[in-house]
């Protein structure tokens, strides 16, 4: 009997997929929430270093950060090398149908390896032990626990959160041999970053011009083509996935890349802040949580709403209070400054006629008399200038005459100075 694979996943059938795009067209969406709303991230670190359990809505991944000492490629001898590899058994739709498990799994190991990899936001070099002998070799392992919907998301930030949280030991190198050293002896390293990448997804439709952010598994199946893009802390591109049936013009594509580099900012922020806090809790006896802890969801979640919402309400409350003493300082300046200004205006005005030395001080009549002469021997030079070759002889004459007097004004000025020195 014939059966087909699609059927297993939820979104894939045609009832389901014209039922989706026609509340898409109608601007709603089955959880309540708008076209650019995003589900809440939570966070929890478990007790060994680098292994981060994600939680976006009902989708869940756990990330594991392990490392271990190998030998170098011979294209790049004095670099340690990443892998990163995604298992995605544990969702049982996807293992009853093997196209979708192929496919899904090779897409979601390519994009994480352009993300992270082709984007170098590891500092590869820093993990070189001896060159052309031995390096690090990092190792990513991501398991999804459950899928619903925006699997690329919940990867990215789990093995973002896993890589920062993670600690190496250190190791030294003396006359060829290799010694590392137990946390007892010496404190452990952690990763070096570049940049921070973070993937958002976006499902385009072809009823509506408006994409939604962060799509369910149904939402996911029925659109018609899905963009991913991933931004880093400085909001800059690292990769773009773009496929599908719908067209996508500039404009969509622009839109989504600015909430996405926004959005990518605020959850780079988040996991220092939830690192920030894993680090104060690791300091307090008997409360480190282990692996089973978290597959049971016993230990305390680090919400992206709750910590962010916290720290948008204490810059607001500053900003407030330094909005409100501003007001005050700034009447206190203008005021000073409208005192001075009325102080020394008097002092600082400047006559027309001082700077002339003693006995050359002329009325006002006298120099606008002198200032209309002037004028009136410059404009028959420009008149003249404009006429035929025979008039040239005439306009150097003049030139002559009216250099002469230009020296002896010289002359005379010098003088001047001389006796009142």
């Amino acid at each position: 009997m014939f059966m087909n694979s699609n059927l297993f996943e939820p979104g894939k059938s045609k009832p389901e997929r014209s039922f989706i795009q026609g509340a898409v067209k109608q601007n709603t969406r089955f959880d309540g929430r708008k076209s650019n709303e995003f589900r809440d991230v939570k966070l929890t670190f478990g007790a060994e270093w680098g292994t981060v359990a994600v939680s976006i809505g009902e989708t869940k991944v756990l990330a594991q950060v392990s490392c271990d000492i190998g030998t170098p490629s011979s294209a790049r001898a004095n670099e340690g090398t990443l892998f990163l590899n995604v298992d995605i058994k544990g969702v049982a739709f996807l293992d009853e149908a093997q196209a979708t498990h192929d496919q899904r799994f090779l897409t979601l190991n390519s994009l994480l390896e352009r993300t992270f990899k082709s984007s170098r936001c590891l500092d590869l070099e820093s993990l070189c032990i001896a060159v052309e002998q031995s390096v690090w070799c990092v190792r990513v392992d991501i398991n999804v626990l459950n899928h619903d919907g925006n699997l690329y998301d919940a990867s990215t930030i789990a093995a973002l959160s896993a890589l920062m949280h993670f600690r190496r030991p250190e190791v030294s190198y003396v006359e060829e041999e290799i010694r590392t050293f137990s946390e007892r002896e010496r404190e452990l390293l952690p990763l070096l970053f570049l940049h921070y990448p973070v993937s958002v997804t976006y499902c385009v439709y072809k009823s509506s011009s408006q994409p939604l952010v962060d799509p369910t598994l149904l939402e996911e199946n029925a659109a018609d083509s899905v963009i991913v893009l991933s931004f880093n802390s400085y909001q800059e591109l690292c990769t773009l996935n773009a496929g599908g049936t719908a067209p996508t013009n500039v404009r969509t594509i622009m839109q989504c890349a600015r909430s996405a580099a926004s959005r990518s900012k605020a959850l780079v922020q988040f996991v220092r802040k939830a690192l920030e806090l894993d680090a104060e809790r690791r300091q307090e006896p008997n409360r480190v949580a282990g692996l089973v802890d978290l597959l049971n969801e016993t230990t305390p979640q680090l919400s992206f709403k709750h910590l962010m919402e916290e720290e948008v309400q204490t810059q607001t409350s500053t900003a407030d209070q330094i909005s409100g003493d501003e007001p005050m300082q700034l009447q206190e300046t203008v005021s000073e400054e409208q005192t001075q200004t009325s102080t020394q205006m008097p002092e600082n005005q400047i006559d027309d006629i001082n700077w002339l030395p003693q006995g050359q001080n002329l009325s006002e009549e006298q120099q606008v008399d002198g200032v209309q002469l002037s004028l009136n021997e410059e404009v028959p030079t420009t008149a003249k200038a404009g006429k035929s070759k025979p008039n040239r002889g005439k306009n150097k004459a003049g030139k002559k005459q009216q250099s002469t007097p230009r020296k002896q004004n010289q002359s005379d000025s010098e003088e001047e100075v001389t006796q009142i020195i």
